[in-house]
């Protein structure tokens, strides 16, 4: 049984957030969302019933998301479900649903160059095959929850990732985001 990477991505990595490849990042994404019109928080997640277990870290991590919107400069958060595989055969995605979460996936996956960060690892393709059935599959694997940072449509990050080497959970970008709009709420007029 292969261990599910997405299951580590609810605890924050303290130690890893200040390393400076971190920083860096944490730095550059503070500019844009200071400097944005728009600020938005997209959740992906795998199921709205994940795993018991799972299931606590995910409510609570959307609760946060949703109370630092009504607090803050943060514009909205949305969630949308994935499912737990994407079908790549070109049936399926062909499909609107498929074509529109795969593109999706991989505006995802291609961020992250200007920081040496990917999501990549954490969006597996696994092949299936049922000697029964005689059939065989390609699927997508995304993680059991991504978050991700827009400002202004501009991708500024997505969690779970890895930055320099290191690996970055959902809970790193929540308190990344926290840290952003508490900058914002200390700006104080002379």
């Amino acid at each position: 049984m292969t261990r599910d990477r997405s299951d580590s991505t609810d605890i924050p990595n303290t130690e890893a957030t200040d390393r400076p490849e971190f920083r860096a990042w944490m730095d550059a994404a503070a500019d844009r969302f200071e400097s944005a019109d728009e600020r938005r928080v997209e959740v992906f997640v795998r199921s709205m019933l994940p795993p018991l277990g799972a299931k606590s870290n995910q409510e609570a991590l959307i609760a946060r998301l949703d109370e630092l919107s009504a607090e803050s400069s943060i514009d909205g958060v949305s969630v949308t479900v994935t499912g737990n595989r994407l079908c790549l055969c070109e049936t399926c995605a062909g499909t609107d649903a498929g074509r529109s979460l795969l593109d999706r996936i991989t505006e995802l996956d291609e961020w992250g160059e200007d920081h040496d960060a990917t999501a990549s690892p954490f969006f597996e393709t696994r092949e299936l095959d049922s000697a029964m059935a005689d059939e065989t599959a390609r699927a997508l694997v995304p993680p059991r929850v991504t978050a991700t940072l827009y400002c202004d449509d501009a991708l500024a990050g997505v969690f779970p990732c890895r930055i320099g080497g290191r690996e970055y959970a959902v809970a790193d970008f929540a308190d990344a985001l926290e840290h952003f709009c508490a900058e914002r709420q200390l700006v104080v007029e002379p």
